[in-house]
């Protein structure tokens, strides 16, 4: 069947770079917007046509509704792909692509609606039988909250209903920390997304972070391609994601992809999506929410499933059935992600900006980066730090691990500060290595895993003037 005329992709960097790729393998041109500082950026020469957004900051460009419609109409697109942030889970933009008369990739409006707001997220997920954290949902006041943690036990986490990424979020361990706890937790989630609700529910000490992709069609169809470990995070937020989770038996993981399939039946989804759980030390799992878009790790899932993502969101926002069952998923070896981030782990990985003087990508078998930088690029400082994403496979987690050494140790970039010496040092960590990993591992193993300052800070100085003075010496290696 056709497909699309023309797509519109309205994001930058990594994401944009990827979505490009498997609308040209179905030979359906492509449009890129772009701000200012993204003119010369790599998702702009990967396109078809480019459109500039406006300036720089988000508001005034990649967050501009009006704008990127106009951009997605004036240059003939009859869809328009979101990737993740920015524009990707607001309904409101869901809803003005349709009255647009085009497509917009990703579920429906309403959907998102019930997803995007976690206290709504919650009551429809508990309707489908998906067990969630003890919470209290309705908070009147802190003496409520207190009486909550006396009966379920402290810790607590204050959660923003809207948003995401962390914010808003407060871990509380007493009665005494409650009132400026929830003070605060308002006032981020106000700053941050509009709305000042928020929830609190029982903190799960230990846990782990599963999530299970799935894909849904417009005919009631939906499959999930197993599970994502994602664990490995720092305030909240992901730094290594592998497939399969070393935690799961095939009995819980079979157990859990039903309980995600029933309930996104239930909602009505369509295309891609992810529902997150939280495992705890006894395996009781609960329901954190759902990801109403495509995911930064999804990449671990293409290599170890063999389907691309992306591709099928095209395919079925088009019209297409899924004609898979379950039962013709088939999961083969294991894969791991790492991050690459434009941050500094020493500095409460505050972010880092500045020109990438030299870059050599990974290559050879078994590995795969997604990525939207090249050497001589600015790192701008209006977005997200996330500059590229490397993936190894291999026939166990084991293998994996082995391959990402391999990458991490063959990956340079500099010019400015990244992740990669603490990725290093975490695929060296004993604990990672057993499959001993929970949410706090970061934050527990942070002296440690930092312990590469005095080695390799002076080869980065090193490096980077070698690379701005004389462009020699480019053997050295740094993050």
């Amino acid at each position: 069947m056709g497909y699309f005329r023309k797509i519109f992709i309205a994001n930058r960097g990594e994401i944009a770079c990827r979505a490009i790729r498997p609308a040209r393998e179905l030979g359906i041109p492509v449009v890129a917007g772009y701000s200012d500082c993204d003119a010369l950026s790599l998702h702009v020469k990967l396109a078809d046509e480019a459109v500039r957004l406006g300036p720089s900051p988000a508001s005034m460009s990649y967050l501009d509704i009006e704008t990127v419609l106009r951009a997605a109409r004036d240059t003939g697109c009859d869809a328009i792909f979101p990737g993740y942030g920015f524009l990707a889970e607001n309904p409101d933009f869901a809803d003005a692509v349709e009255r647009e008369g085009l497509v917009f990739i990703g579920p429906s409006a309403r959907v998102m609606r019930i997803l995007g707001d976690k206290i709504a997220a919650r009551k429809a997920l508990s309707a489908s039988g998906v067990p969630v954290t003890p919470a209290i949902e309705d908070i009147k006041d802190a003496g409520q909250v207190v009486k909550f943690g006396n009966e379920v036990g402290w810790p607590l986490l204050i959660k923003a209903s809207a948003g995401g990424g962390g914010k808003g979020m407060q871990k509380i361990s007493s009665p005494r920390e409650v009132e400026e706890g929830l003070a605060s937790a308002r006032s981020v989630a106000e700053k941050a997304f509009g709305k000042g609700t928020v929830f609190v529910e029982k903190f799960i000490e230990g846990g782990r972070h599963i999530e299970f992709q799935f894909l849904a069609d417009r005919y009631g169809n939906v499959i999930h391609l197993g599970e994502r470990e994602c664990s490995i995070q720092r305030r909240h937020q992901k730094l290594v994601e592998e497939a399969p989770s070393s935690l799961l038996t095939p009995e819980i993981r079979a157990k859990m992809g039903a309980i995600v399939v029933k309930a996104m039946k239930d909602i009505g989804y369509e295309t891609a999506g992810t529902l997150e759980f939280l495992v705890d030390r006894g395996g009781k799992f609960y329901a954190l929410e759902v990801n109403t878009r495509i995911q930064v790790e999804h990449t671990v899932t293409e290599m170890i499933s063999g389907f691309d993502i992306i591709r099928k969101m095209y395919k079925i926002s088009a019209g297409d059935k899924l004609s898979l069952r379950q039962e013709d998923v088939l999961l083969r070896g294991h894969a791991i992600q790492c991050r690459v981030n434009a941050e500094d782990p020493k500095n409460h990985f505050a972010p880092a900006f500045g020109k990438i003087t030299f870059l050599r990508q990974i290559s050879g078998p078994f590995v795969r980066t997604e990525s939207g930088i090249y050497q001589g690029w600015e790192v701008p400082p209006f977005y997200d730090s996330l500059l590229s994403k490397i993936c190894s496979v291999g026939k166990d987690r084991e293998t994996a691990i082995q391959r990402m050494r391999r990458a991490l140790r063959e990956y340079d970039l500099w010019g400015v500060r990244t992740t990669i010496p603490l990725l290093r040092r975490i695929m060296d960590h004993r604990d990672f290595v057993s499959g001993d990993i929970h949410t706090g591992f970061i934050e527990e193993n942070i002296a440690g895993l930092t312990e590469y300052e005095d080695a390799e800070e002076e080869i980065f100085k090193t490096a980077r003037f070698v690379a701005e003075v004389s462009g020699l010496g480019r053997n050295l290696h740094s993050g």
